[in-house]
């Protein structure tokens, strides 16, 4: 069967050109001859050659999210970056207003190349998307669905809602059969957006007993140090001070320590490398901060204590965090888990953005908001149980750029590896909890 055509607008400096290209799958880019680099050759390349190739990009893909969540939400549906082509696709469900869109992400942000921006028709808004996501995790929560919900994401050009559930025979069943019968709407969306139900994977909290290379650090605390109150451990991930007062304040993973326990860094002999788990000592060092704030929306908790820096460390050494910033489909980042490093996977960079809009079941129960990345076929590492709240980031020229913090990966997982990582960002932790990065040297 022939595929429908889909409408895209490419928009250079001098005009707007309308091109026709086949519909592709969902989340896939209009077809284009003009690839520079393949996915595996970006993924590979050093965090300083990737940034240079990406951060046009990405101020393009921000300033096109800002403005689709502000003055052009009502036609704004989500952006990819695609970075082997070079362009941005901004999804839209009215394209005679694809001007007036690029006006207002260019107002956000002047020095965007408005001519590596695509235009791609869009059925649904994220609105849209979003008020159908919400109606089915209050029915969840609510216990009025046949079926436990794992994730549901938002495709980047807002076609489907994939939803990840334990029975998804029974939640199709159900949607149909609601969608048939008025009487029992409670039970399926509401409206004409599409919802894909799918089988779905448990998601677990990427912590559990380890020790971290930065095993022992003193002041001031930086991201990838060991935290841990005896029992449980994981790593410092965001560096921040409260607006208010300046006080200093480290972020990591709400599923890692209850609120009101003293957190401090490891003590006594530092693990052997490659054997992470087996140096655990429950011993205590310094003293990082005390748990007062916990957000299981974001699956961050504030550490209120002692003095912090915003550094992130590395496979040779540390580099500073400057800046914070969204994750955006298509863009690739890094983490710096302690568990993954003493696994001699080192830093793991080259993990891909498949879903900037995902929310997930923890097994803790919580609902949280965040972002779904991966790494590419014959290099599947991507996380460790023992990486919880470690950075996420990107390179910012030979600075840092904090996305957000280590939250969770899929399990099954292989070796202790997750495939897929989630993580929670930075700028909604920051807004959450009224923070700023303590970028201080």
């Amino acid at each position: 069967m022939k595929r429908p055509t889909k409408t895209a607008l490419t928009l250079g400096t001098a005009g707007i050109a309308l091109v026709a290209t086949m519909a592709p799958a969902a989340n896939a880019a209009p077809a284009s001859p003009h690839a520079r680099y393949t996915e595996a050759q970006i993924a590979g390349m050093a965090p300083e050659k990737q940034e240079k190739l990406l951060a046009p990009l990405r101020a393009i893909a921000d300033a096109a999210d800002r403005a689709g969540s502000g003055s052009q939400a009502d036609i704004y549906a989500g952006v990819r970056i695609d970075a082997p082509r070079e362009t941005v696709h901004v999804y839209l469900t009215d394209l005679s207003r694809a001007a007036k869109f690029i006006k207002a992400a260019s107002a956000l942000d002047r020095r965007i190349d408005t001519g590596k921006i695509t235009i791609v028709k869009a059925g649904h808004t994220r609105q849209e998307m979003h008020e159908v996501r919400d109606r089915l995790l209050a029915q969840e929560k609510a216990g009025k669905l046949p079926y436990k919900i794992h994730t549901v994401a938002v495709a980047a050009d807002a076609s489907t809602l994939e939803v990840a559930v334990d029975k998804p025979d029974v939640a199709a069943k159900t949607s149909a059969a609601a969608r048939r019968n008025p009487d029992a709407r409670s039970l399926a969306p509401a409206t004409d957006v599409p919802v894909a139900f799918k089988q779905g994977q448990r998601i677990s909290p990427a912590a559990r007993t380890w020790a971290d290379v930065r095993w022992k650090d003193g002041t001031p605390f930086i991201a990838g140090d060991v935290l841990t109150d005896g029992s449980q451990y994981c790593s410092a991930g965001l560096p921040a001070v409260r607006k208010s007062d300046n006080k200093p304040v480290m972020v990591t993973a709400a599923h890692c320590f209850a609120n009101g326990l003293k957190i401090y860094t490891g003590s006594g002999t530092t693990p052997t490398f490659g054997k992470f788990y087996d140096g655990l000592n429950g011993q205590l060092g310094n003293y990082v901060g005390t748990v007062n704030g916990v957000s299981t929306n974001w699956d961050a908790e504030q550490l209120i204590g002692t003095d912090n820096n915003a550094d992130v460390s590395e496979t040779t050494g540390y580099k500073p965090v400057t800046g914070v910033a969204y994750s955006h489909n298509g863009d690739f980042v890094c983490q710096n888990g302690a568990a993954s490093f003493f696994m001699k996977q080192e830093t793991v960079c080259g993990i891909k953005v498949v879903n900037d809009d995902i929310t997930y079941t923890l097994d803790t129960g919580w609902k949280v908001r965040g972002v779904e990345g991966t790494r590419l076929p014959g290099n599947p590492w991507t996380v460790a149980h023992g990486d919880s709240g470690s950075m996420v980031y990107t390179s910012n020229g030979s600075a840092r750029q904090a996305r957000g913090i280590v939250s969770a990966l899929a399990s099954p997982y292989q070796t202790n590896a997750g495939s897929y990582m989630y993580w929670t960002e930075a700028t909604d932790i920051f807004n959450h909890f009224g923070l700023k990065l303590n970028p201080k040297t």
